[in-house]
């Protein structure tokens, strides 16, 4: 007679083999024929019910008691499992542990895909290191060609007098037009040249406040008074076009003795940014 119904089920959580999983089992005991009742209970591991479909794999009551094959244990991760067969003048044993150990294989092979990654990012530095020292070389090369192509005899007095008149009397370049906090502002521009760069002061009708500042270095209107700076840039590279072009923004009139805001280089295209203005 059937112990359960197969329409009832009972959940057992875990398993209910702890003595399995205590150690080692060894055994030469005779066979023992006894009926196995399927399907009549749910297995439950770690609040997952499963469900096995392979016959040798599923769990089965028999004589008023409830088996769980090893083999279904090792594939649910519960545990590690190992079997010996018999041997000459020795019985076969089963050893069972609870899984969680240690894989030394897995261990062994993760090691070595991290040594092997950790010689390529060496490998990777190096390269990187040796690109950064050709770049450097490079770029005083550019600096070298820079020089003997532009001295400041090729600078006239009358080339700088035009650039200065031209920003003075541009309305693109005289005036920004800011947003909140900054309102417009009017400039004026006074143009020299030092070894070879051109610089550019600029100076505010009205002075520049501490508010102000903070307003123009606010992530959107940064990017458009760079905008503006660049422009007045790229005009003066019309005329000087092998000079790199230094612009100095101050807060106020240069009658005020202002203070330097911020210094903008340009070689072709803008290195400095009004956010980074103290």
């Amino acid at each position: 007679m059937k112990l359960f119904s197969s329409k009832k089920k009972i959940a057992i959580i875990g398993t209910m083999l702890t003595t399995m999983l205590a150690g080692t089992i060894a055994y030469a005991a005779a066979p023992l024929k006894q009926d196995a009742y399927y399907d009549t209970f749910k297995l439950v591991v770690n609040g997952s019910e499963q469900f096995i479909s392979d016959t040798a794999l599923k769990p089965f009551i028999a004589n008023s008691r409830v088996y769980v094959p090893i083999a279904t244990l090792q594939n649910l991760g519960i545990a590690n499992v190992q079997w010996t067969p018999a041997a000459t003048g020795q019985a076969a044993s089963l050893s069972v542990a609870p899984k969680g150990g240690v894989d030394s294989a897995q261990l062994t092979a993760l090691q070595q895909q991290v040594a092997v990654l950790s010689s390529q990012v060496a490998t990777k530095d190096t390269e990187i290191a040796t690109l950064k020292a050709d770049k450097a070389r490079l770029e005083a090369e550019v600096d070298k060609l820079k020089q003997g192509s532009t001295s400041s005899s090729d600078i006239t007095s009358k080339d700088l007098q035009t650039l200065e008149d031209t920003l003075n009397d541009g309305r693109s370049y005289n005036r920004y037009s800011g947003g909140t906090g900054v309102g417009n502002l009017y400039f004026t521009f006074e143009v020299d040249e030092y070894r070879g760069d051109i610089e550019i002061d600029i100076y505010p009708e009205d002075e520049i406040t501490s508010s102000m500042l903070t307003a123009l270095k606010d992530t959107r209107e940064a990017g458009y008074f760079d905008d503006f700076i660049e422009d007045i840039a790229v005009e003066a590279t019309k005329k000087f076009k092998n000079s790199d072009i230094i612009i100095n923004l101050y807060d106020d009139e240069s009658r005020n003795r202002p203070s330097l805001i911020h210094e903008f280089e340009y070689d072709g295209r803008l290195r400095d940014t009004i956010k980074d203005a103290k």
